[in-house]
């Protein structure tokens, strides 16, 4: 599911992070370490709801929004979920991140600090529960050297992957390799539920890939579905 982990940095010049085009650029320097680093600035209302603060001093720092960017990692996770059915709420997920994971991801926090500091931020709050902002890379580096556990971590994902896995074998998936349900004909699935594992990269262009590849087949053998 792609875990994601953000740092807030502030600038001393307006960033006005909400102009130009969004998410144009990624640091892939470490996705053989299963990390992308991107910068996502968020609306106001998703910053807020996600600050350690509350009352006046969230106030004091949501204005400095202007100043603002929101940027963090992505990680290419090792850990597996699972979705049930509870009755009176519905599909649920559930998901543990590894230890391997949380310290993947801690790496992860510190270099997209790191990168803020470079582009001259003056201070940077971490997704750590009760960690203290920090204003340079010294003390950035004192606190990513300390242990973090798993539940400090402030995470958050926008990429469920691999709730229909692919598999020619029913065993090991729940559709074939073009996204026709086994033991359901006619029912086909053409999203990011196909994947058999995370790709870690934003999973766009791999869905549109697959669905357009899946259609194809769909159109060549729309007899045998009565289309």
């Amino acid at each position: 599911m792609h875990p994601n982990a953000k740092v807030i940095a502030f600038f001393d010049e307006d960033v006005t992070g909400w102009k130009g085009v969004h998410q144009a650029y990624q640091v892939r320097e470490f996705a053989d370490d299963g990390i992308l680093l991107t910068a996502v600035n968020l609306p106001p209302s998703l910053v807020a709801m996600t600050l350690p603060a509350h009352g006046r001093e969230l106030g004091e720092l949501m204005a400095g929004y202007n100043h603002m960017i929101t940027a963090g990692c992505l990680i290419e996770d090792t850990g597996s979920g699972r979705v049930r059915n509870i009755p009176g709420l519905g599909p649920q997920v559930f998901y543990q991140l590894t230890d391997g994971d949380a310290d993947r991801m801690v790496r992860g926090i510190a270099h997209s600090a790191e990168l803020m500091f470079a582009a001259g931020a003056r201070r940077v709050l971490l997704p750590f529960d009760g960690a203290p902002e920090v204003r340079d890379p010294g003390a950035l580096r004192d606190a990513v050297s300390r242990p973090a556990a798993r539940k400090s971590l402030e995470l958050f994902t926008v990429h469920l992957m691999g709730t229909a896995r692919m598999s020619e074998d029913p065993r090991r998936g729940v559709t074939d390799s073009f996204g026709a349900f086994h033991g359901v004909p006619g029912l086909y699935v053409a999203d990011a539920s196909l994947f058999p594992s995370p790709i870690g990269v934003n999973p766009m262009e791999t869905i549109l890939a697959l669905a357009t590849r899946n259609a194809h087949r769909l159109i060549e053998q729309r007899a045998r579905h009565g289309i």
